[in-house]
C-alpha cells in the first residue's frame, strides 16, 4: 500500500468513527455510548479504534479542536465595529454551526456531554478575549472575566436554542436577534423600562 493510499485509509477510518459516534450520541446519549458501540457502528474492531483514539473523550477532543479551529478566521474583523459588521460576524458564526449542526446538536443537546458545552464556553471566552486584545487594555486573564462569561452564555444559549428548534430562522436573522439583544441588553430587548440606580 502506498503512503497516499495509507493516508486515505486513515482519513476514511477517522471519518467512519466520527460519523458512527455522532449517530450513537443522537440515539443513546453521550454517557451511554461505548467504544464497542462506536467500533461496531463504524464496522471496525476495537483495536482499530484504539489505534486512533485513547477513548471517546479523546475522540470528542479531536472533533472539538477540528471544528473550533474554523472559528477565528470566520468571524470577521475584531475591535469596534458597526452594527452591520457585527451582524455579519455573528451570521458567519451561525453559518459555521449550520455546517456542523449534527455535531453541535448531538453534543450540546440534552443527550450531549457537559464537558463539550464547558469546553465550548471556555473557547468562546478565549475568542472574545483575543478579539478584544488591543481594543481594551484592561482585558487580561482575569479582568472582564464576568462580562466575557456572560457573553459566552449568550452565545451558547442562542446556538442551543437554534439547534433544539431545528434551526427555524436563517443564520442572518439569528445574528440580528443576538446583536439586538447584546446591544439593548436584557431589559431593553424585552421592552422593560430601565431606571437609573437610586431612582
Amino acid at each position: 500500500m502506498s503512503h497516499r493510499e495509507g493516508g486515505l485509509q486513515r482519513a476514511r477510518t477517522r471519518r467512519l468513527i466520527r460519523q458512527a459516534f455522532i449517530e450513537l450520541v443522537e440515539e443513546k446519549g453521550f454517557g451511554d455510548v461505548t467504544v464497542g458501540d462506536i467500533a461496531g457502528r463504524a464496522l471496525i474492531n476495537r483495536a482499530t479504534f484504539y489505534r486512533y483514539y485513547q477513548d471517546k473523550y479523546a475522540l470528542v477532543e479531536e472533533i472539538f479542536q477540528d471544528v473550533i479551529s474554523e472559528l477565528p478566521s470566520g468571524l470577521g474583523p475584531a475591535g469596534r465595529l458597526s452594527v452591520q459588521d457585527r451582524i455579519a460576524g455573528w451570521a458567519q458564526l451561525f453559518d459555521h454551526v449550520d455546517r456542523h449542526h449534527r455535531l453541535y446538536a448531538a453534543l450540546l443537546g440534552r443527550r450531549g456531554d457537559p464537558w463539550f458545552a464547558a469546553r465550548l464556553r471556555e473557547r468562546c471566552v478565549e475568542l472574545a478575549r483575543d478579539r478584544l486584545h488591543g481594543v481594551r487594555d484592561d482585558i487580561s486573564a482575569d479582568a472582564g472575566q464576568l462580562e466575557l462569561v456572560l457573553a459566552a452564555g449568550l452565545t451558547l444559549g442562542a446556538i442551543t436554542w437554534w439547534l433544539e428548534h431545528d434551526r427555524p430562522l436563517p443564520a442572518r436573522q439569528m445574528a440580528e436577534a443576538v446583536v439586538r439583544f447584546a446591544t439593548q441588553g436584557y431589559f431593553g430587548a424585552l421592552g422593560l423600562d430601565v431606571f437609573p440606580p437610586g431612582a
